[in-house]
């Protein structure tokens, strides 16, 4: 087995104290602080994260868009300069490959950020698929990426910056200097809050980090791991490669509709059609326990009427919210579609305990926030 890999960061990490784990071949931090704490602040002021482990790619060339086009199941050519847009790669049977985002830099040059754990299979398919019309380049080793995510995170950053951080809009990426640092700011993240994640060449990427940090400090800003990364992303019910996106589940299934731009010729649009029309045989659902100290994990099973029905695909007790959440794959092949308040079983320590289908995101910043202020 392969030693795991480390971010630039890495020395930093342990400098702040930060519980290490390996995540996507890379050692990555837990938390620092603790997840609960880290989380709040996420939600009440800002976070700090090292996405380095990240993958990205650079195409470019006449023939960039249409390498692109054929990949991914949403339409970059709606792209304007500077925008950015979240899509995913299919197989052809429809089956989910990876989940990305697409960033239009320049007119004819694109970048890809995708997830850490499927950076060689990644670059391996899209090479094939490109055969050697367009210029690609694999920029991951030499790319570190910084996230700032919270309700403060760009007044944060607006003191950093040389540009005018804050009138970037949501999808946007724009280039300057933060904080002294050459860098690419895109208004994307994976938590519910506003932020930006900060593509910065591997040299600057401490000098930047801390000084986020100092900025922030007065705010109570925090540097947050990925154990707080994962409750946050739960909590606005978006999906986490390997749990609620793989091999055998499609962007269909997955209630990602949105992102899948049909009557258009990608990889898995001829499958995806046909699921379209013929119906879905599952459906990724959004459940609550009716036990508040019974969270159902990855993998426990699902009941429908006393009929086992579907699996779990991540579950958390929910910092923001206060009460335990999931999401899972219900089974609706020949019967009714589920509906929000529906009961359900979930098989938790060999025991059912009662859940209710509820709505995704389970958290929003409009109705929770108070609430979780109060938690503070």
């Amino acid at each position: 087995m392969n030693a795991p890999k480390r971010t630039v960061l890495f020395d930093l990490h342990q400098k702040l104290g930060a519980r290490m784990t390996v995540f996507g071949g890379f050692e990555m931090p837990v938390s620092y602080s603790g997840i609960i704490e880290e989380h709040l602040a996420v939600r009440n002021s800002a976070g700090i994260f090292d996405l380095s482990h990240m993958g990205e790619f650079e195409i470019s060339g006449p023939h960039a868009l249409a390498t692109i086009e054929r990949a991914f199941t949403n339409s970059a050519a709606r792209l304007k300069l500077g925008q950015a847009q979240y899509t995913i790669m299919c197989a052809e049977d429809g089956g989910t490959l990876d989940d990305l985002i697409v960033y239009r830099l320049e007119s004819e040059r694109y970048m890809l950020c995708v997830n850490a754990s499927n950076i060689d299979a990644d670059r391996e398919w899209i090479v094939e698929l490109n055969g050697g019309r367009a210029k690609f380049e694999d920029v991951s080793d030499a790319t570190a990426l910084i996230a700032v995510q919270g309700p403060v995170a760009v007044a944060i950053l607006a003191i950093l910056a040389d540009f005018p951080i804050a009138d970037v809009p949501r999808f946007g990426i724009a280039g300057g200097q933060v904080a002294g640092i050459t860098c690419l700011a895109a208004r994307t993240g994976y938590t519910g809050e506003d932020g930006f994640e900060l593509f910065v060449d591997n040299d600057g990427a401490r000098q930047l980090f801390e000084a986020i940090l100092d900025a922030g400090a007065a705010a109570n800003a925090k540097p947050v791991g990925l154990g707080a990364r994962d409750t946050l992303r739960l909590e606005a019910g978006l999906p986490l490669y390997g749990h609620e996106l793989d091999r055998n589940s499609s962007p269909l299934e997955a209630g990602l509709s949105t992102f899948v731009k049909l009557g258009r010729d990608f990889v898995g649009s001829a499958a995806l059609t046909t699921q379209r029309d013929m119906g879905l045989k599952k459906k990724l659902i959004g459940l609550q326990t009716d036990d508040g100290r019974m969270v159902a994990r990855q993998g426990y099973r699902v009941f429908r009427n006393g009929d086992e029905a579907g699996v779990i695909t991540s579950g958390t007790f929910a910092p923001s919210i206060q009460r335990p959440i999931a999401m899972a794959y219900l089974n609706i092949a020949g019967k009714n579609p589920p509906a929000v308040g529906e009961p359900l079983e979930v098989e938790i320590r060999n025991r059912k305990t009662r859940a209710t289908i509820v709505q995704r995101p389970f958290y929003r910043r409009d109705e929770d926030h108070a609430a979780s202020t109060a938690s503070v």
